[in-house]
């Protein structure tokens, strides 16, 4: 028996409504699945960096952020990543996209994940939270307010590098260079201590460490790994990009400018 025409019609528009409000649906699920912005510091001053920081499963295409604001509406646009099979698994994962210093007021900021350029797809709006931004604390604060982990170099003298991983206040630097033999050396500064010098200047100073172990191409041996003081070091941040590296290692003392490496 034939089936009715309106039936027909009523089939057509059953499926064309589930393919329209599939992705609105998969854009709510995603908002309740575990989606959260927080703001990095959690009470930043006009000083401090600010940074949005989004959990959740998956990654977004970091190339793609763009941040925008009107009045004080801050908005981060940014595309969702491609898909990979460990990508936002790990327990805790997070990205981060910052917004830099602002003055001292009261913010709104969202985060938009669009998807992939070319593509068709949910567009998910998380947020917004509220900022609250003091007025700039003591000049003589010892607290970093910028995070400088990163690969740092000094792009006239390729060849050498300086590692800075930082955790609040905590700093470790790894000097990347070579001997008077021209054999690579590894040099740590695993910690040290923040000060200001006479012209207020923030500065993060320790002892650095001479490192030897296993070669990589034997069993790693514990009693091989060796961590032997050959002087002292420093950094000086001039801005959130450009700072001052200086050192004593036996006995010389050196002076190099350095900027965050970019690729």
């Amino acid at each position: 028996m034939p089936v009715p025409a309106i039936s027909k019609g009523c089939n057509r528009m059953k499926r064309f409504h589930a393919t329209l409000f599939a992705p609105l649906a998969l854009a709510a699920a995603a908002a309740a699945f575990g989606q959260q912005i927080t703001i990095e510091p959690a009470h930043p001053s006009s000083l401090d960096t600010v940074r949005l920081r989004y959990a959740h499963a998956g990654c977004t295409n970091g190339d793609s952020a763009q941040v925008s604001q009107e009045a004080n509406r801050i908005t981060v646009n940014v595309d969702r990543g491609g898909v990979s099979p460990d990508c936002g698994t790990v327990a805790g994962f997070f990205e981060e996209f910052t917004l830099g210093r602002l003055p001292a007021g009261e913010y709104d900021a969202s985060l938009v994940v669009s998807p992939p350029s070319g593509t068709l797809g949910p567009t998910d709006l998380v947020g917004p939270i509220h900022i609250s931004v003091a007025r700039a604390g003591a000049t003589r604060s010892l607290h970093p307010h910028d995070d400088y982990s990163d690969m740092w170099w000094n792009p006239r003298e390729p060849g050498w590098a300086l590692t800075l991983n930082q955790l609040r206040e905590k700093l470790f630097m790894v000097w990347v260079a070579y001997d008077d033999a021209g054999k690579a050396s590894w040099l740590v500064v695993p910690g040290g201590s923040w000060s200001r010098d006479a012209s207020n200047r923030l500065r993060f100073a320790g002892k650095i460490y001479r490192t030897q172990g296993t070669p990589w191409q034997l069993p790693f041996d514990p009693a091989a790994t060796r961590l032997t003081q050959a002087g002292t070091a420093s950094f000086t941040p001039l801005d959130a990009s450009h700072g001052i590296f200086e050192y004593t290692v036996d006995g010389v003392s050196g002076s190099k400018m350095v900027e965050r490496f970019r690729f």
